[in-house]
This record gives C-alpha cells, sequence and structure tokens, in this order.
C-alpha cells in the first residue's frame, strides 16, 4: 500500500509541475519538477528517500530509452554513426580518464579508482533535461539532433566505465587489457541482444497483426512491456540493459513501415499510449531528483561538513571541465555536427553546455553500496553529494546562458499564424481528398466537411449562416434547373421534388427559407400550398425515386463544390454548418455503407495534412515550431476520430 500511495504521490506531484509550468514558463519545467519533489521530500514517507537504482533503471530508464530510440532517425543515425560513437564512447571514455585524474590529483585521500567512479557517474548526459531546459529557446537543429543520438549511447558507456571502475575498488584488482575486454563485453553484447531481441519482437508483432489479433489490448500492452522484458534479459546475461534497449529500439524504427501495416487507429493508440507513459516518466525523473536533495544534503551535514567547500570547489572543477571538453571536441571537429563556418564555435559553445546530466547520474551515485565488508563504503557520501552538485550545475547554467545565446522560439509560436497554417492544411488535405476520389465524390465530401471542423469551432451567427445557405440553396435549384433545360429531367418531376424539398425544409429547418423564395422565382409555374403536417399525396411516375436521387446527387454535388471554394475566415463556421445539413440530408437518401469508404478517405486526408506540414517545412515556408505544433493537432484530431469510429462499430 505504502508504495502505492508513494507513485501516486510522485504523479500528482509531476501533474501540479506541469500546470504550473504553462502560467511561467521563462523557467524551465524541469525546476518545476523538482521543486515538487523537494516539497514531496517534507512528507515522512519521502523521509531519507535515496533512490533504487535497479529499479530505477529497470522502470523509469528503460522505457524512456527504448522511447528514445524507436522514435530517432534511423537515416540521420546512420549519416552521423562516427560522430554519435564519437561523443558517446570515445569522448565519454577521455573524460572518465582526465576527470579521475585531475580528482585525484586535487583531493588524494580519495582513491584514483573511486575518483574514476565518480568520473563515471558524472559522464552521461541526459536526453530528458536537454528537452527541459531548452524548451523556451531555438535550438540550432543540427546541434539538438547530435545531443539526441550521443545520450543514446553515452548512459551506456558511464555505466560500463562505473561498474569496472566500482568492481576494481572493491576487489583491489584492475588491467586495462581486462578492462578493455570487459567494456566490450558489456558494450557490443548490450547492442547483439537488443537488436536479436528487437527482431524476436518486431516479428512477433508483425505475426500478431498478420493473423488478426491486432486489436488494442493485445497489441499495445505487448508494446509497453517489450523494454522491461529486453533490459530483464540482457541484464541476466551480464549485458547493457540499456544499450539492449536502445538497439531495440533503433531497430523498431529502421522497420516502422513494417510495423505501420497495422490499422490506423492501432497506430494512434499506441503512439498516445507511449505519448502519456513517456510523459509521466520524464516528469518523474526531475520530481525524483528533487525528492533526493534533502536526503543528499543530510548526509553531507552529518559526515563531511567541515570539508565542504573543498567537495564544492571539486565539483565545479570537474563540471568546468567537462564543458571545456565537450567545447574542444567540436570545436576541432572530432565529431562531426556539419555547422556553417559562421556557425561554428557558436554551436560548439551550445553542445557544450547542453552537455546536461540527471537522474542516471544520481541514481549511479546512489548504485554504490552502502558498507564495504563490515565498514560503511567509503567516500560514499562525498560521491553522491558532488555528482548532486554537478547534476544542479548542468540544469542552472544552460538555463541561464542558453536564453542569452539564442533566440526564444516564442516569439514564433503566434496563435493567429498556426491558426491559419491550419486553414491551409486542412483546405490542401479535403481539395486533394476530393480531386482524388472522384468515384467516391459523396463520401468525399463527407470528410471534406468533418475535417473543416478542425480549424473551425463555434456556432455560426444567424446572419452568416442564411447568407450560406441562401447562396447553396441557389447553387442547387440552378443545379436542377440545368437538368430540366438539358432533357434530363421531366419538368413536372423537377416541381414536385422542389416541393418535397420545401416542404422537408420547412418540417425540419433543415435549411433556410431562402429555398421557398429562390424556388417560387425559379419554377413560376410551382404553387407553393399551405404544408400540413401529413405528406404529400404520392405523384405517380415511373423510377421516380430513381430520379430524385439523380436530383438530389447532382444537386449536392454542385452545392459540395461551391462550398469547397476559398471562403471567408469569418463565414467557416457557418459554411461548416451548411455542409453539416447538406451531409445529413444526403446521407440519409444514400446509407448504402459507405462508412468503411469513409474511414479510407479518412485515414488519406490526415495523410495528406501531415504531407502538407511536411512539405511547408522542408521549404522553409513553415516555422519548425509551427510544424510541430501542426503536427501535435492532426495526430489529436486522427485519435479522436479514429476513436469515435471504433466506438461505432462497437455499438
Amino acid at each position: 500500500m505504502e508504495i502505492f500511495y508513494t507513485v501516486m504521490l510522485l504523479i500528482i506531484a509531476t501533474v501540479v509541475a506541469n500546470m504550473v509550468y504553462p502560467h511561467f514558463p521563462l523557467v524551465p519545467q524541469a525546476f518545476y519538477q523538482i521543486f515538487a519533489g523537494m516539497i514531496l521530500s517534507l512528507l515522512p514517507i519521502y523521509s531519507h528517500f535515496t533512490l533504487e537504482p535497479e529499479m530505477f533503471m529497470l522502470i523509469i530508464i528503460a522505457p524512456l530509452m527504448f522511447h528514445d530510440g524507436q522514435n530517432i532517425d534511423t537515416h540521420e543515425l546512420r549519416k552521423h554513426m562516427s560522430s554519435t560513437l564519437s561523443m558517446s564512447v570515445l569522448l565519454a571514455i577521455i573524460t572518465v580518464i582526465i576527470m579521475g585524474y585531475i580528482s585525484h590529483a586535487i583531493i588524494p585521500s580519495i582513491p584514483l579508482a573511486l575518483t574514476f567512479a565518480l568520473a563515471a557517474i558524472v559522464t552521461p548526459t541526459d536526453n530528458v533535461a536537454v528537452s527541459s531546459i531548452t524548451s523556451n529557446v531555438e535550438m540550432p537543429h543540427n546541434v539538438m539532433g547530435m545531443l539526441e543520438r550521443e545520450s543514446l549511447f553515452n548512459d551506456a558507456s558511464g555505466l560500463v566505465a562505473f561498474s569496472l571502475a566500482l568492481n576494481a575498488f572493491t576487489t583491489g584488482e584492475f588491467s586495462v587489457g581486462t578492462g578493455i575486454k570487459s567494456f566490450l563485453f558489456v558494450f557490443l553484447g548490450g547492442l547483439i541482444i537488443g537488436l536479436m531481441l528487437g527482431t524476436i519482437l518486431i516479428w512477433s508483432r508483425i505475426r500478431l497483426v498478420r493473423n488478426g489479433m491486432d486489436s488494442t489490448s493485445v497489441i499495445v500492452p505487448f508494446d509497453i512491456i517489450s523494454p522491461f522484458a529486453i533490459y530483464l534479459i540482457a541484464e541476466h546475461f551480464g549485458f547493457s540493459g540499456i544499450l539492449a534497449v536502445v538497439a531495440a529500439g533503433v531497430l523498431r524504427s529502421a522497420f516502422s513501415k513494417q510495423i505501420r501495416l497495422s490499422n490506423t487507429s492501432l497506430q494512434l493508440v499506441s503512439k498516445s499510449t507511449w505519448n502519456i507513459v513517456t510523459d509521466i516518466l520524464n516528469g518523474f525523473v526531475f520530481v525524483l531528483l528533487g525528492v533526493s536533495i534533502p536526503t543528499v544534503w543530510h548526509d553531507i551535514q552529518k559526515e563531511s561538513m567541515a570539508a565542504l567547500p573543498k567537495y564544492l570547489v571539486l565539483s565545479i572543477i570537474l563540471y568546468v571541465v567537462m564543458v571545456v571538453l565537450r567545447y574542444l571536441w567540436v570545436k576541432f571537429s572530432f565529431a562531426n555536427i556539419q555547422s556553417k563556418a559562421n556557425d561554428h564555435n557558436k554551436n560548439a559553445i551550445i553542445s557544450a553546455l547542453s552537455g546536461i546530466h540527471g537522474t542516471i547520474t544520481l541514481s549511479m551515485a546512489f548504485s554504490i553500496p552502502f558498507t564495504l565488508g563490515n565498514a560503511p563504503f567509503p567516500y560514499r557520501t562525498i560521491i553522491v553529494f558532488m555528482a548532486t552538485v554537478i547534476i544542479i550545475l548542468s540544469l542552472l547554467v544552460p538555463a541561464i546562458v542558453l536564453p542569452m545565446m539564442l533566440p526564444s522560439n516564442k516569439a514564433d509560436i503566434d496563435p493567429n499564424a498556426i491558426k491559419d497554417q491550419k486553414r491551409k492544411t486542412v483546405n490542401y488535405a479535403t481539395k486533394k481528398v476530393i480531386d482524388n476520389n472522384p468515384q467516391q465524390k459523396t463520401d468525399a465530401h463527407i470528410v471534406a466537411a468533418t475535417l473543416s471542423s478542425q480549424y473551425s469551432s463555434g456556432r455560426p451567427s444567424d446572419k452568416r449562416f442564411r447568407k450560406i445557405m441562401k447562396a447553396a440553396n441557389e447553387v442547387e435549384i440552378n443545379s436542377i434547373q440545368t437538368l430540366v433545360d438539358t432533357n434530363k429531367i421531366n419538368a413536372k418531376i423537377a416541381n414536385y421534388y422542389i416541393r418535397r424539398l420545401v416542404w422537408q425544409a420547412q418540417r425540419n429547418r433543415q435549411f433556410s427559407f431562402y429555398i421557398i423564395v429562390f424556388a417560387i422565382k425559379h419554377f413560376n409555374h410551382l404553387i407553393i400550398r399551405k404544408f400540413k403536417k401529413q405528406p404529400h399525396k404520392k405523384v405517380q411516375y415511373d423510377n421516380q425515386r430513381k430520379l430524385f436521387k439523380q436530383m438530389e446527387s447532382y444537386g449536392y454535388e454542385n452545392v459540395m463544390q461551391f462550398l469547397s471554394k476559398d471562403h471567408n475566415a469569418e463565414d467557416q463556421a457557418a459554411v461548416n454548418a451548411a455542409r453539416h445539413s447538406y451531409n445529413f440530408r444526403h446521407k440519409r437518401l444514400n446509407e448504402n455503407g459507405s462508412s468503411e469508404r469513409q474511414n479510407e478517405l479518412f485515414i488519406q486526408a490526415f495523410q495528406y495534412e501531415y504531407n502538407y506540414i511536411q512539405e511547408k517545412s522542408t521549404l522553409g515556408n513553415m516555422s519548425q515550431l509551427i510544424a510541430e505544433e501542426l503536427y501535435k493537432q492532426v495526430s489529436i484530431d486522427q485519435l479522436i476520430y479514429m476513436q469515435q469510429s471504433n466506438d461505432g462499430r462497437e455499438k
């Protein structure tokens, strides 16, 4: 029960911090989450809280790294693989060696093996922390891409180096050859077993879908438990569980086309579920950091208060050394981030400052045993304290400096610009659906009407609605008059159809009274009777029903073409309402199993929207921030539609 309360409070703290952030966005979201964690630490349930490293790695880090892997651009990863490994492996090893010797030189009382362990602890960067701290600034795309790719692998580098250093201290034995062999075994073994298990899971998932077991209750849990299973199996055989889940995630990204052969509803539910899970876990990362800080401070006060200034100075030195090493590594192109000559030095500084550390660092520090033999583990509290200080420095410095170097991304987020681009996106998609499906015009127009509601909300004014309906009614009656003039429809049939149309309009109030006025004007031989509630006397004509449907369909198509034209933004709500009225009538008269066709057209339309956003953002006609916001909105619209579609089928 205590675990339940612990988790619930962490969720509440994460949600509250996320609710506060939009009101005060100048402060990065991570700091609100850390502060929420520090408030939680005041509760007895979190008294002297420490992370359980194995559980933390399994429950939080494994799914987050798997998610990052499956969302990485594999083309970019292959293209920049040498630079990625240079940053995440070679630079990580050099950083551990240099900082280990510096720490031992400054405080010789700390054994060299433990200074290497400290250096390994503070080496890994945290992509979650980077994203949170840089959320208010416009990061260069090439720098952000490099940071994301680097964070996939340097966690494992730090973990392996830490394990070797800790083992050397506890056993008193270490050789360079053995250390290299062990590093390669754990590192490469993690990659290989991750690729093997990832292949098995992808094959199993595809088989499930092909065999008809593609319901969300089967596939979504299968996807969610995948990183946990991969991590546990890799760790069981002594390999890096983190690298295994990263490798499996990247493999999943490479086979994304095959995986997407599943139905759209499943894809959307799976994607939204992963987004919810990762959002919560990302918040947990910083809330847990905040919960841990008071415990760290309490322990250092109790054990080493006199030497506190010396440890603070060493922490600052180590942080500066890491920043300088990262700067030089990028500056002299040991890792090529493909910067323009004029921007290279600036991007090197940004890359150096963005090497932010997070709770993987803290979890490694907490994984140091409490005891060695029958005595307390030496320097454990000091190492945990210095790791915490370096984490805080790595969060504070870029939060202060980067906004001075980079433009704010908030300037680009103009609600009116987003609304305008959304309108253009939907117009593009609806036009493509209608133009590319001439054999399914009715369904295409219904889909277009539904899509148009994405960017137009609210009830239209009566004046605007009457204006649009009057124009639409004129188009319909003109269409029927054309049929009469070209001798395709008998005038008496047309008169009777219009009379029924007027009566239905008066009865249901679906259409404007202008249809009556316009009918009298164009069909002067039509006598408008005083309509009563009983139906009209049936007029006997051969194939009357067929002719009525022909007139209705012809008029409907012309009205839809009229409504699909560009209208004033102020009239859009009225246009959508008119579309709804005509679609409602047309659907009642032509209910012939069109729901499946409409589903296919909706899938097409959403894909057209994605294509439009991608094309415009690639050409530079749409800012990246607006593109990301539109991607999010289209995904939500898609999810809502598919959920409603599923609910309708279940009923």
